[in-house]
C-alpha cells in the first residue's frame, strides 16, 4: 500500500512578531486534521489490515519428554555385581571431629551454667568436674585421633563413645537426685546430647566396618506340607 503524502500548510496570516508558543496550537491542529484525513482515506480504501507472519517463540511441545527414551540399564542383559560401598575416611574424619569437638562445648556449656545458678562446692564437684574432664579428653585425646591419622579414627571413636555413655550416667544421676541446686531441665537437655553422641559415635564405628557384630545363626524353619488340589 503506497505512503500517503502527508503535507502541512501552515497558515500564513501569523504576523512575523508572534511568539511560538501562540503559533504552534494552529500548527498542532493542521497536522492532526491532516493525519486523521489520511488515516480515514486508508480505512475506506478496502485495504486488507497487515497479517502477523511471525513464527511463535515456544514451538508446540517443546518442553514435552522425548518419546525415544535410551536405556542405560537392560532389565534383559545380564546384571553386574554388586560392588560394596568405599569407605571414605577423610568424610568420616570431618564429620565426626565436627561431632567430637561439638559435645565438648555442649558439656562445658551445661555444666557452667548449672553451676552459675547455684554456686558451690558440692554442685561445682557434680557440675564442673565431670564436664572439665569429658571435655578434656575429647578436645586432647579423641579429637586429633579422629582427625588425624587414619588408623587411629577407630580409637577416637571409642573414646568418644566411652565419653558420651559416662556422662549419660552423671546426667541421669543428677535427674534422679532428689533435690538438685540448679533446674534440671539443663542436665535433661545434656542427656539427650550424650545419647545423641552415643549413637553418632557407635554408628560410626559399625557401618564403617570399624566393629563388626556378630551374625545371628541361621534357624531352619519347618516348611509347610504341600496340598494337591483335584482340579
Amino acid at each position: 500500500m503506497p505512503a500517503a503524502d502527508i503535507s502541512v500548510d501552515v497558515p500564513a496570516d501569523v504576523p512575523a512578531d508572534v511568539p511560538d508558543s501562540v503559533a504552534t496550537p494552529q500548527v498542532t491542529d493542521a497536522v492532526s486534521e491532516t493525519v486523521g484525513a489520511a488515516s480515514t482515506s486508508a480505512s475506506t480504501s478496502g485495504a486488507s489490515a497487515p497479517v502477523d507472519t511471525a513464527a511463535n517463540i515456544i514451538a508446540p511441545n517443546q518442553f514435552a519428554p522425548p518419546s525415544n527414551i535410551p536405556k542405560f540399564i537392560d532389565p534383559d542383559a545380564p546384571q553386574p555385581l554388586p560392588v560394596a560401598p568405599v569407605t571414605d575416611l577423610d568424610t568420616i574424619a570431618l564429620v565426626a571431629g565436627q561431632e567430637n569437638y561439638g559435645l565438648a562445648i555442649v558439656l562445658l556449656g551445661e555444666a557452667i551454667w548449672s553451676f552459675s545458678k547455684a554456686p558451690s562446692l558440692d554442685h561445682g564437684l557434680k557440675t564442673l568436674v565431670p564436664a572439665t574432664l569429658a571435655a578434656a579428653v575429647l578436645v586432647v585425646a579423641s579429637g586429633p585421633m579422629i582427625t588425624g591419622d587414619a588408623g587411629s579414627i577407630s580409637t577416637g571413636l571409642f573414646i568418644a563413645t566411652g565419653v558420651s555413655v559416662a556422662m549419660g550416667a552423671c546426667y541421669a544421676a543428677r535427674m534422679s537426685a532428689p533435690f538438685s541446686p540448679s533446674p534440671k531441665e539443663i542436665p535433661a537437655l545434656g542427656l539427650l546430647v550424650a545419647l545423641a553422641g552415643f549413637f553418632s559415635f557407635s554408628q560410626n564405628l559399625v557401618v564403617d566396618g570399624f566393629v563388626t557384630l556378630p551374625s545371628l545363626p541361621a534357624i531352619d524353619l519347618p516348611s509347610l506340607p504341600t496340598i494337591q488340589l483335584p482340579f
